[in-house]
């Protein structure tokens, strides 16, 4: 219990809203999410708060900013070993109205294919309005697309085994612990289902490793896991846990 609540009061403290690529306040709204974070109803009557017409986002932790550099050269290093003339297929797993994916649409000097998934209609409905009826948003590449899908993180039936190259988890996982493990685990399955070989699932959280690692391992993930250290933040320490399933 007492990693739980660490998790939380750092989570929610962490919570930021920003304009479009723009850092605009920090807080309050994760204050909401105190005792209900792995709730999925706490979650639909909180993007519901959310209007169509806003174009400001909700992260944790941080926002794209923090991680353009990193996760544009992840994307460079991807398409170099397994360039075939079409997108990459990125999963934005838990997107709720986080920027993450709809900047990595906009910045991708390569064709990438960006899906954007989250369970709570409020969310997926905010943001297709907003990149439907809001401000423009022009892709680097001309091939690339993105798509925001209302489906559950934790079992993607829909979505191929060894089709995608990169899932992205920023504190999505950290939300489904209130929930129990099982989720959680579930999620991580998920997703080295849907890898194909030399993908990566990347999860950013401000979690020790000496608690994310064994989680990992017990996921089926840990052999192939390997730490990056992000940043030291107010304080805090970020995390990238990079995960690759081997080459067949």
């Amino acid at each position: 219990m007492a990693f739980f609540r660490r998790l939380l009061l750092s989570s929610l403290r962490y919570c930021t809203t920003q304009k479009f690529g723009t850092e605009a306040g920090t807080g309050e709204m994760g204050e909401t999410l105190r005792n209900c974070m792995g709730d999925r109803a706490t979650w639909d009557a909180f993007y519901s708060q959310s209007s169509p017409d806003n174009s400001s986002h909700f992260d944790w932790f941080f926002s794209y900013n923090f991680l353009q550099d990193f996760l544009l050269s992840l994307l460079s290093n991807l398409a170099q070993e397994s360039y075939a003339g079409h997108p990459l297929h990125i999963l934005d797993v838990g997107c709720g109205i986080s920027d993450l994916g709809l900047c990595l649409f906009r910045d991708s000097p390569i064709s990438v294919l960006v899906s954007c998934i989250d369970r709570c209609e409020p969310a997926i409905l905010t943001m297709r309005n907003r990149i439907t009826h809001g401000h423009s948003v022009i892709s680097r590449h001309p091939d690339s697309c993105l798509q925001y899908i209302q489906g559950d993180v934790t079992d993607l039936y829909w979505i191929p085994s060894a089709s995608v190259s990169l899932v992205l988890d920023k504190g999505t996982s950290d939300s489904l612990m209130r929930s129990g493990m099982l989720e959680a685990t579930n999620m991580v399955k998920e997703a080295l289902r849907v890898l194909r070989p030399g993908g990566k699932l990347v999860q950013l959280t401000d979690e020790d490793p000496d608690v994310r690692l064994p989680f990992l391992e017990k996921a089926g993930a840990g052999p192939f896991t390997i730490l990056h250290k992000l940043m030291n933040k107010d304080g805090m320490f970020y995390y990238a846990y990079i995960t690759t399933p081997p080459q067949t």
